[in-house]
């Protein structure tokens, strides 16, 4: 099947990581294949164990929004260790400067050239 690798077992941490994503963000099956341009038989697929290659999960981290590399860890197609991402966490809200916050909110609503 094109875009996947056969886990060596029924593992769904996969499966359980884009279900996840898709809740957190309200996101429906029909959403998620939309915006990645896939078929509804790749979640199929992911959801009886098998995993993203790393182009589907670059395709899967753009659509979430997501590093591609915290994308890859989930998909275990690299370590964490590998992605350094031991100490990598969100930004507290109420660090940031004012114009931080704007910038951000800025580039999300598109509204900078």
């Amino acid at each position: 099947m094109c875009g996947v690798t056969k886990a060596e077992s029924a593992d769904s941490s996969w499966s359980d990581f884009v279900q996840k994503q898709m809740d957190d963000r309200g996101m429906s099956t029909g959403e998620l294949t939309e915006k990645t341009g896939f078929d509804r038989s790749r979640l199929t697929a992911w959801r009886k164990g098998e995993r993203p290659n790393l182009d589907t999960a670059r395709v899967v981290a753009k659509a979430f929004g997501m590093s591609p590399l915290e994308v890859m860890v989930a998909a275990k197609l690299i370590t964490a260790d590998e992605a350094d991402l031991r100490g990598v966490s969100s930004p507290d809200p109420s660090a940031l400067t004012d114009q931080q916050l704007v910038s951000e909110l800025s580039r999300r609503l598109k509204l900078q050239p």
